[in-house]
């Protein structure tokens, strides 16, 4: 096993941390010129004291609220030391539910149909690497929390700082990691894929002659031509289970046949 254990965060926190509370923020773009992610975490000792405060913004790539959360989860504990025995508070419910099922439950192949599957494949390295044990616990909602407030404050402020950087997403410790143009595909992998071939082709019938009558047969492209009259049956809205799309498809694809009809045109 790999023993590096620190290559996401370059904090090193001592070892008197006892809690880390744990914030993200997601601005969406009507709200935001683009999408904006952020995170925070406050390390606290067992007096109640703030130890160290961090947060930053994280890459665009996958916007989601509940990313913001994973990785402030994953960068916390990327801060800690080897063997630390510690407690993470979050406002986030959903957070508990997939620890629990991806972290402290053994590996199950489930975990790559899960956005953000590659963050908590990271955060399972690094919980083994560094002996780690953790409990998550959930603050209140409406408690006024004031450690829970600050972390608030902090990931929220991320966002207008100009002197921060967001971390490359090539920096994750996965095990393995697939890419798509030098970008990590942190989402359902099989659904990924589906979707890059379903683009291609949809460009593919974008730019037909569909409107040169001189066309010639060497300039239909029977691939997408089969593509798209076996297409599968999503957003179906007819009785036969096809789409609106799929059959607009067929019916451009049908116009474009060298018939008898269509040459005579």
């Amino acid at each position: 096993m790999n023993n590096q254990v620190s290559r996401i965060s370059d904090i090193q926190l001592p070892s008197s941390v006892s809690t880390l509370y744990i914030d993200g923020s997601f601005l969406p773009p009507y709200s935001h010129p683009i999408f904006s992610m952020a995170y925070a975490w406050t390390a606290i000792d067992p007096d109640g004291f703030i130890l160290e405060s961090h947060y930053n913004i994280i890459s665009s790539i996958f916007p989601s609220a509940l990313r913001s959360e994973v990785f402030a989860l994953l960068h916390g504990l990327d801060s800690l030391p080897r063997n630390s025995k510690i407690t993470v508070a979050t406002n986030c419910a959903h957070l508990l539910s997939l620890w629990s099922l991806y972290v402290d439950a053994p590996f199950i192949p489930k975990m790559l149909k899960e956005s953000n599957h590659l963050l908590w494949s990271s955060i399972r390295t690094i919980v083994l690497q560094k002996n780690l044990d953790v409990t998550l616990i959930k603050v209140p909602a409406h408690a006024d929390d004031p450690l829970n407030n600050h972390v608030d404050a902090l990931a929220k402020a991320a966002h207008t700082d100009s002197h921060l950087s967001s971390c490359p997403p090539s920096e994750l410790i996965a095990p393995c990691i697939l890419q798509f143009n030098s970008l990590p595909v942190d989402m359902n992998i099989r659904k990924f894929i589906r979707d890059i071939f379903n683009a291609k082709s949809l460009l593919t019938l974008a730019v037909l002659p569909r409107f040169n009558s001189y066309s010639s047969t060497s300039d239909i492209d029977w691939a997408c031509t089969k593509f798209c009259l076996n297409n599968n049956k999503q957003f179906a809205s007819h009785r036969n289970g096809r789409s609106e799309f799929c059959g607009f498809c067929i019916k451009l694809l049908l116009d474009m046949l060298p018939t008898l009809t269509t040459l005579q045109k």
